[in-house]
């Protein structure tokens, strides 16, 4: 963890959905920074029909969402014996907290590859799979376990939405530099991007971004920013974590170029 001023004056943007942020504001803020919350998301139920299936040997979450939109509306009689799986530490403590016993999860990462190289998760030939997820996003899970065998049913349990209007960035705020700008999905990304007027995405590119995978650092840089920070997980504290190497690497960057400079000649003299 961060020592308690390793971000202090430090102003940081979170882009979570609403209901999302707080950890994440608390270990920030904890660590001397001052933080301002937009919501690039905005997270909606859905209610499909759960699919028809005999038999269910693994559940999969996608995400805390999925679990959070889908585990209360999953009747307990269908879960009969299956096994949990979540694709990402984060996921698997939302799971555990609605009283799931999970069995396979990364310890750290996140995402369809990472769940699929766990050895516990043994989904595979004969096996039948029920993927509880959000609307779109990668479909790198489900084809990867048909290829392995499995039959997989999806249940869509949730989208994700841009919410109306702008950034609505504070006057004080954007009259100074902001300092780190922390995005956890692409179509978070997105939603920054599409909210964000001319002013306001001039301002934001000028700041480090930091992100939870190589995919979404890779498209932050299409989009203007550069050299994104990525962290270790997409929990809290790996966030904050990886918050405060990307400022650190930025300052010691400032100080080796200020050293190599030296100091100039007083023309006066």
């Amino acid at each position: 963890m961060t020592t308690a001023d390793a971000l202090a004056g430090r102003r940081i943007l979170v882009t979570r959905p609403e209901g999302q942020a707080d950890g994440l504001i608390h270990c920030l803020e904890a660590a001397g920074a001052a933080v301002l919350h937009r919501p690039t998301l905005q997270i909606v139920a859905l209610k499909p029909a759960l699919p028809a299936i005999p038999r269910v040997d693994w559940l999969v979450f996608t995400s805390p969402n999925a679990v959070w939109h889908g585990v209360g509306r999953l009747p307990t009689e269908r879960r009969g014996d299956a096994r949990v799986a979540a694709v990402g530490p984060g996921t698997a403590t939302a799971a555990r907290r609605q009283g799931l016993a999970v069995s396979a999860a990364p310890q750290s990462g996140g995402g369809a590859d990472d769940l699929l190289a766990e050895a516990a998760f043994d989904a595979g030939a004969g096996a039948r799979v029920l993927i509880i997820r959000g609307e779109g996003g990668r479909r790198r899970l489900p084809e990867a376990l048909r290829e392995r065998g499995a039959t997989v049913d999806e249940w869509v349990v949730y989208r994700r939405e841009v919410p109306d209007g702008g950034l609505a960035i504070p006057r004080e705020w954007q009259a100074r530099p902001l300092d780190c700008t922390i995005v956890t999905s692409t179509s978070g990304l997105s939603g920054l991007l599409g909210m964000a007027g001319s002013g306001a995405l001039e301002w934001l590119q000028k700041s480090r971004l930091v992100t939870v995978s190589e995919r979404i650092a890779m498209a932050a840089v299409r989009a203007g920013w550069d050299a994104p920070g990525i962290a270790a997980g997409a929990d809290d504290q790996a966030i904050t974590r990886a918050v405060c190497a990307a400022l650190q690497r930025e300052s010691d960057e400032q100080d080796r170029q200020g050293r190599t400079e030296g100091p100039r000649d007083d023309p006066g003299r």
